[in-house]
């Protein structure tokens, strides 16, 4: 932790970017039995559907960068997935020699959990202030797995022990049931939040396995000087998210979906309504594991603009879980 402060963030390049300026021209043709041959063929570009189907559990891990208003954040994660409906993701940062800060964002079946622990840099965020305190971080509070895991940032508690998350932009304080286990909202807020982590985990397991619970349909096709993409579409609790697949070899490139207004942080100082965002993935240096091709550099950006990447260290796939991977 705390030494990739001096990397810059890679961003898109070539297709990529310019398919980031295209995707608003993408026709929506809706064209479900193509969108499942062309998901059909990717699977079998990044392993063949049978063995992507036979993973049924999976362990990455990895460093993360991210950069929000000008302030830099690093540390180390991990993501366990469990099918069908298992998540938990955990971030530690903070300063080598100096107590570490843990942020845990999970979801079992519709049951989601964010806990804070320990004392590594003010408001949990191991450089990063603006993040999760609500109070000007450009996308703090957001569920879209940008700032913090899905985004549910939270203030580190004031024994510098657990703490309750989800007091980011757009959210009710926590009612704790306990310390260090709060609901992020109630009511609406608590279920659109539930549905918003819903969603995110379902994004992962398109990304790394292409899989879907939900129709993908072939929405068009993006076009740039380096090349074509098709374009697929899902809805993930109710919300599109679009799939890039690069046309001659299909391989996924990048993935992009919408934030609502009431799901993001805006700049203090700030005039009008809040607008939606346009979110981003880009997937990387794929490398075969277990016969899978998975990308091992991601970036996530909003807007066109790269704010965080993802460094993977290693992928286990098909681990045997303890008892409480999702509960500690």
């Amino acid at each position: 932790m705390g030494v990739m402060a001096s990397i810059p963030l890679r961003v898109p390049s070539g297709l990529l970017a310019a398919l980031l300026c295209v995707v608003p021209t993408v026709a929506r043709a809706q064209d479900a039995s193509k969108g499942a041959a062309l998901l059909a063929e990717a699977q079998k570009a990044v392993g063949g559907a049978d063995r992507l189907a036979a993973v049924k559990t999976l362990h990455v891990t990895g460093a993360f960068r991210r950069v929000i208003a000008g302030n830099d954040s690093d540390g180390d994660f991990e993501i366990f997935l469990e099918a069908p409906d298992k998540y938990l993701r955990s971030e530690k940062t903070g300063t080598p020699g100096q107590p570490s800060t843990e942020t845990i964002a999970a979801l079992v079946g519709t049951t989601m959990r964010d806990v804070v622990r320990g004392g590594g840099g003010r408001g949990g965020r191991g450089g990063n202030p603006g993040a999760g305190r609500g109070d000007g971080g450009d996308i703090a509070g957001t569920s879209d797995g940008i700032a913090g895991p899905d985004g549910v940032d939270a203030p580190q508690a004031p024994d510098g022990r657990e703490g309750q998350a989800g007091q980011g932009v757009g959210q009710d304080a926590p009612t704790g049931r306990g310390r260090g286990r709060g609901r992020a909202g109630v009511g609406a807020d608590a279920e659109a939040l539930q549905r918003a982590r819903q969603a995110e985990v379902a994004r992962l397991w398109l990304m790394w396995l292409l899989r879907s619970d939900v129709p993908v349909t072939w929405i068009g096709i993006a076009e740039s000087p380096d090349g074509k993409a098709d374009v697929l579409e899902a809805r993930f609790a109710g919300e599109a998210t679009r799939l890039f697949l690069e046309s001659a070899s299909h391989m996924p490139l990048m993935m992009t979906w919408q934030a609502g207004p009431g799901r993001a942080g805006g700049r203090r100082g700030d005039t009008g309504p809040p607008q939606p965002m346009t979110l981003e993935m880009t997937f990387a240096d794929h490398r075969v594991v277990n016969g899978i091709r998975l990308p091992h550099v991601i970036t996530r950006g909003m807007n066109g603009q790269t704010i965080e990447q993802w460094t993977i260290r290693s992928y286990r796939v098909n681990p045997s879980f303890s008892t409480d991977t999702f509960t500690r």
